[in-house]
């Protein structure tokens, strides 16, 4: 019995404590301070206007708010070390993106030592999570233009980009505008390989908030330097040297006012051609030059310079030999009503050929009579021989003849002073006709152009309608000539304005 007795007085003290313990944790909870805790914000059902929630209320001065994420075991979200001794606390929390739209925070604190006996539990809303991290330019894979790429794209508002290319600077501190985009630029080194990558990081609230990476083929290095001729200069000449550097092995191609034109960069970086602009190429002048290396683009440059004024090289003056009357020849006695006519002259110039009776060539000679009206011209061929025949009354005639020349559109050609091109006179040829044919007619006849290659044939009609006048019958070579001369001038005014008319 002692035994026995023993060991229950040791179980009972025990229990005792036990029960003491139990007794002491309940008047604990029981003593929970009074916090005086109010919550004034978030309210209950609320739908919050962002992600970026304010918590605020009352409390007793200096005690600590804690607030948790669903109940008092939840995570804690923020705290506020020391209520003020207004008794007015705050603090704002942002809500990741990803973050439910319900939420429920419960608030509690510590005072004098003791939990909050008025812990508070506040249910509401957060907005629909923000569009999540884009990168919308510049696309997968993409060949740029430039090594410095401009990056866009859409993410959270108020949230920071952090652009990080595989090569270079990275460039921070970009701010998601309120409509939820964003841009900003990365430049890549001159020196580093096409093929790149640009990693794209967003932070919100000191964290992460997603992360996209986007492979580009960057532009291969400009390399194309132009030496000569500079911007504002003004060529020398009209062949102007283009000269400069850049990759070996490249072509540079230029392209201007003239067919296009390319040289090849030789090993030692150096390039150069020379290009002649027509006379008539404008004085301003823009050239481009472009340089591909591999199939690449690796060089674009314009240059604008001035070239020379445009010289008008001299004209040769138009000349024609003088025409030869061969028959009749001079002094010949031709028996018959008809007169052969026959010369040489320059390949394809028309003949005129004035024959008239020699009584009525003086040098004083002034209101010539109609000469020769042919529907066709006398043509040289291309022998250098020509043939007409007239008919002609008794009577002692000389013959002359000049050649001029007619364009393609029957119009005289005119030299550099604007004149018809004219040659000298043939020698006069004085020959007599014997025959005795109707009277009152003078040469009338068909013309010919002779040769391998005749050129023109017609007729035409010599009707005097006046005497010439007459000073003497002293008639000297010279005044002959001077005779025909007019003569001849009235014969080619008359030949051109009735060429003319049949052209109109």
């Amino acid at each position: 019995m002692t035994k026995s007795s023993w060991r229950k007085l040791l179980v009972v003290p025990a229990v005792l404590s036990l029960a003491l313990g139990g007794a002491l944790l309940t008047a604990t909870s029981a003593s929970a301070a009074p916090g005086n805790l109010v919550v004034t914000s978030p309210t209950s059902g609320q739908t919050t206007a962002t992600r970026d929630v304010e918590f605020s209320g009352t409390a007793v001065a200096g005690s600590k708010i804690v607030i948790h994420q669903d109940n008092q075991a939840g995570a804690v979200l923020e705290t506020v070390e020391t209520v003020p001794a207004s008794g007015a606390w705050s603090v704002d929390h942002v809500y990741a993106a990803d973050a439910a739209v319900s939420q429920t925070a419960f608030i509690d604190g510590v005072v004098g030592g003791s939990g909050f006996s008025d812990a508070k539990s506040v249910s509401f809303a957060l907005p629909a999570a923000a569009a999540q991290l884009t990168v919308t330019s510049p696309t997968a894979g993409q060949y740029v233009t430039s090594r410095t790429v401009t990056v866009t794209g859409t993410g959270i508002p108020t949230a920071n980009i952090a652009l990080v290319p595989s090569a270079g600077t990275p460039t921070t501190g970009i701010l998601v505008g309120a409509d939820g985009s964003w841009t900003g630029q990365v430049t890549f080194p001159a020196d580093v390989d096409r093929a790149q990558s640009i990693t794209v990081n967003q932070i919100q609230g000191g964290a992460g908030r997603g992360s996209q990476t986007v492979n580009v083929n960057l532009p291969a290095t400009q390399t194309l330097v132009v030496t000569t001729p500079k911007d504002g200069d003004t060529a020398a000449t009209r062949t102007v040297t283009f000269s400069g550097t850049g990759t070996a092995g490249s072509r540079v191609s230029l392209d201007g006012d003239f067919p296009l034109v390319q040289a090849t960069v030789g090993d030692d970086g150096a390039w150069s051609v020379d290009v002649t602009f027509a006379e008539d190429a404008a004085t301003p002048q823009s050239v481009r030059l472009t340089q591909v290396t591999g199939g690449v683009g690796t060089g674009d440059v314009t240059v604008r310079f001035s070239l020379p004024a445009a010289t008008t090289p001299p004209t040769t003056p138009i000349a024609l030999d003088t025409p030869v009357i061969t028959s009749p020849e001079n002094g010949a006695e031709v028996v018959g009503s008809q007169v052969t006519f026959e010369g040489t002259g320059t390949p394809g110039s028309n003949i005129l050929l004035v024959a008239v009776p020699t009584d009525q060539v003086t040098p004083t000679a002034r209101a010539a009579a109609q000469p020769a009206d042919p529907t066709d011209p006398i043509v040289v061929g291309t022998d250098g021989t020509w043939s007409v025949t007239l008919a002609a009354a008794p009577g002692d005639y000389t013959a002359v003849a000049t050649s001029f020349l007619l364009g393609a559109d029957g119009q005289p050609v005119l030299d550099t002073n604007g004149d018809p091109v004219v040659s000298a006179p043939s020698e006069p040829v004085e020959f007599t006709v014997t025959a005795t044919p109707a009277a009152g007619t003078t040469p009338v006849g068909t013309g010919t152009g002779s040769g391998t290659t005749p050129v023109a044939t017609g007729t035409g009609t010599v009707t005097p309608t006046g005497e010439l006048a007459f000073t003497g019958a002293d008639i000297t070579p010279a005044a002959v000539i001077a005779g025909l001369l007019m003569l001849a001038g009235t014969a080619l005014t008359v030949v051109m304005a009735r060429r003319r008319s049949r052209i109109a």
